[in-house]
């Protein structure tokens, strides 16, 4: 695909972004000079070493932070309500609130009525394999299952890009690897684009068409190689072990380097 048509399809267009704060008057600065396009639909992981600023883009995108240089522009729908959910390493389920109410809390204020957010969240519950969960409480879930809601009130918004902030991290292996093809499952059916932030390179190759190098001090993209590996993926296949190794020698020689 040539540039001007990664360009024409992208959903996300970030250029020369950088990000700096004053901390006891010694200016630290977290990312300089990022460039990245992400296409519409496309699954896009972003590793990288602690510290270099991989949740930070996030954030950026979001709205929870504010550059201190470059742009970032995005083609979203023109009547799309939330362009972009967040789900976090931590669930942030509300305790007082059921499942289906966690889930169709995003909706309150969109001009559903509460039988319309109601059924949308059991709809989105369904999705993520939780249908007969909708009426218990929070803690009453495991941590798989309490990540899947999150998923399930992420998606309920519609939004046009899903960023996930090492949303599998906190889990047991088993879990993990569950819902890693849970969401390999949601996002053929639902299409989304997803932008994923993790410091799993396993992960990473298994969940993504690109995978984005973050490295240096500030961070930069130091790499930026695709996943050719159909679906379904399993992470032991033998085509992903080899590209968790390429990554993995990719990343250690862009650090060294930076």
């Amino acid at each position: 695909m040539t540039v001007n048509a990664i360009t024409a399809d992208a959903i996300v267009t970030i250029t020369s972004l950088s990000l700096a704060y004053e901390r006891e008057g010694r200016r630290n600065v977290i990312l300089e000079g990022l460039d990245l396009t992400v296409r519409r639909g496309e699954f896009v992981v972003i590793v990288g070493e602690s510290g270099v600023g991989k949740s930070t883009v996030l954030r950026v995108l979001i709205g929870l932070a504010r550059p201190s240089g470059g742009s970032v522009r995005l083609d979203t729908r023109p009547d799309c309500r939330t362009p972009m959910a967040l789900v976090f390493q931590d669930a942030r389920l509300l305790p007082w609130r059921r499942v289906a109410a966690n889930v169709a809390f995003g909706l309150e204020g969109s001009g559903l009525s509460g039988a319309q957010r109601l059924e949308k969240a059991r709809e989105m519950l369904a999705l993520v394999g939780l249908s007969d969960f909708a009426d218990r409480w929070p803690h009453q879930l495991s941590g798989g299952q309490r990540q899947r809601v999150a998923i399930a009130r992420a998606l309920a918004v519609d939004p046009d890009v899903l960023l996930m902030d090492e949303p599998f991290s906190a889990l047991d292996s088993f879990t993990r690897e569950g819902l890693q093809e849970e969401l390999q499952r949601i996002q053929a059916r639902t299409a989304k684009t997803i932008l994923f932030v993790t410091h799993d390179i396993d992960e990473a190759v298994t969940l993504a068409d690109r995978v984005v190098v973050l490295a240096g001090s500030p961070g930069r993209v130091a790499a930026d190689m695709t996943i050719a590996v159909p679906r379904p993926r399993r992470r032991r296949d033998g085509a992903l072990l080899e590209a968790a190794r390429q990554l993995r020698a990719e990343l250690s020689g862009r650090s060294a380097e930076l």
